[in-house]
């Protein structure tokens, strides 16, 4: 690790904006996947394919909000990078989450009941909408938090 010569401290905060830095990137990904959305369920292997990497990543980030990351980090060193700013900034993060996705939730099933709307296409949304949403929001409280 380079975290020679720093303190734990120094190292946490290296780490919490490598977070911010990288979840961007992440959330933007997560987003432009979803352009692939197809309305039939997936029938060929590179749609299966392409369907379990972006519930993969959908996890990775639900998991990465609700833990705040760093698995593979020392245990100190994830205690100081997820210290109490940061933890209010998930929770936060995650209301806003959730009201992203029951929003869009409501507003499917409004859809829905006019329209043959594919389930498969109302769920990707709710998931997309709600997960990029909550990480957005950390990500500029997390900016706001590091200066």
């Amino acid at each position: 690790m380079r975290e020679t010569g720093q303190t734990p401290a120094e190292a946490a905060d290296r780490l919490s904006r490598r977070r911010v830095r990288i979840l961007s990137a992440v959330m933007v990904l997560f987003a432009v996947q979803q352009a692939t959305i197809s309305v039939n369920p997936p029938t060929r292997t590179v749609e299966i394919v392409s369907l379990a990497a972006w519930l993969v990543m959908a996890f990775a980030l639900m998991m990465n909000l609700r833990t705040g990351g760093l698995f593979l980090r020392r245990p100190e060193l994830r205690a100081l990078a997820n210290d109490e700013v940061t933890r209010a900034n998930r929770a936060e993060a995650t209301e806003w989450g959730f009201f992203a996705a029951i929003s869009t939730a409501i507003a499917l099933s409004v859809v829905a009941a006019l329209t043959a709307t594919p389930v498969m296409m109302a769920l990707r949304l709710v998931i997309l909408l709600g997960l990029f949403i909550a990480t957005y929001r950390f990500v500029e409280l997390e900016k706001q938090a590091l200066g």
